[in-house]
């Protein structure tokens, strides 16, 4: 190899593994840069001469890269206790030729308030992003090592059970790491620009790129539990005679309290109540939270349909009460 070769080989070198990791890092490992040059003059006797060089080659190293990164917006809402819950992460070798990453997680990080356990990770098996237990394929080291290529994702599943007995908003994280298993199997050397020869797509040398050939994210699990009391009360409020006497013509007010507690959240909550037998509904009298609803099926959240007071509450975030109060009158 000349020295001018050699410069240009290094300068190549030093470029891809310093240039920011977004994404594969330009020209795919393996492939020839072959350059030929001439030389053009014209001779003493007169004659034109072209002269070609030898042809250069240099082949393109493998640079060793990869991120890994969460696909959950915030940490996953559990019970306690709670089984074979997912976090959901993506690795992406951003190098420029194929590769084998190795996967392991760490469920014992400090700052939280209780460690997973029975982690396991689970590859994507079917590509939807959705974690299925039993389709998905559990990850096994050194058996099934994601293969990945140049630009190259796959999702990966760090799923764990949750114990009991936890407090609501404590919080347990897990991390996710993935490793080159070129580099892996030579402890310590994922310094960048470390090379090993031959080791690269086509026979090229890996290179470890800027991200030392590993990377992790974390991500955790949040305590979420909502504890709910529904209760009804009721309550003479006028009689044509007595005053507060359940006679004919009296009205009632009823009351129904749901009170959610904890943290998390009710999705789809609604209160219906059935107007008593040998009573008739005073009209206009539902409220919401002392906000005055509509009988009839509309945009608010009330109804009085067939004899059946609805009042839609939806997603309902803890803790919060919610109040539903409406009258009738003895017959």
């Amino acid at each position: 190899m000349t020295h001018s070769t050699y410069l240009a080989r290094m300068a190549l070198l030093m470029a891809a593994v310093l240039a920011p990791a977004v994404h594969a890092a330009g020209t795919a490992a393996g492939t020839d840069i072959t350059n030929t040059a001439t030389a053009t003059f014209t001779d003493p006797g007169g004659t034109p001469v072209t002269v070609p060089s030898n042809t250069s080659i240099l082949q393109v190293d493998e640079i060793l890269d990869v991120t890994v990164v969460s696909n959950d917006a915030g940490n996953v809402a559990v019970t306690t206790p709670d089984a074979d819950v997912p976090l959901k992460f993506t690795v992406t070798n951003i190098g420029n030729g194929d590769e084998t990453f190795a996967l392991t997680f760490n469920n014992a990080l400090g700052g939280d308030q209780f460690n997973p356990s029975n982690t396991r990770i689970y590859l994507d098996a079917n590509g939807n992003g959705t974690f299925e237990i039993g389709t998905d394929t559990l990850y096994v080291a050194g058996t099934n090592d994601p293969v990945l290529a140049a630009d190259g994702t796959r999702v990966v599943f760090v799923v764990s059970d949750i114990p009991g007995s936890l407090a609501n908003t404590n919080v347990g994280l897990v991390s996710l790491i993935a490793e080159a298993v070129t580099v892996q199997a030579t402890p310590g050397a994922d310094a960048p620009g470390t090379a090993f020869a031959g080791q690269g797509a086509l026979g090229s040398d890996a290179v470890v790129g800027s991200t030392q050939a590993d990377a992790t994210a974390q991500r955790g699990f949040v305590v979420s539990q909502v504890t709910t009391t529904f209760t009804k009360s009721q309550a003479v409020v006028n009689d044509p005679v007595f005053g507060t006497n359940a006679v004919p013509g009296a009205t009632i007010t009823y009351t129904l309290e749901l009170d959610a507690t904890g943290s998390g959240n009710l999705t789809g909550a609604a209160i219906s109540d059935p107007i008593p037998a040998g009573t008739s509904y005073v009209p206009g009298s539902l409220t919401l939270n002392s906000v005055a609803l509509t009988d009839v099926a509309d945009a608010d959240a009330g109804s009085v349909v067939a004899g059946t007071v609805t009042v839609t509450l939806g997603t309902v975030a803890a803790p919060a009460t919610n109040t539903v109060t409406f009258q009738v009158t003895i017959d």
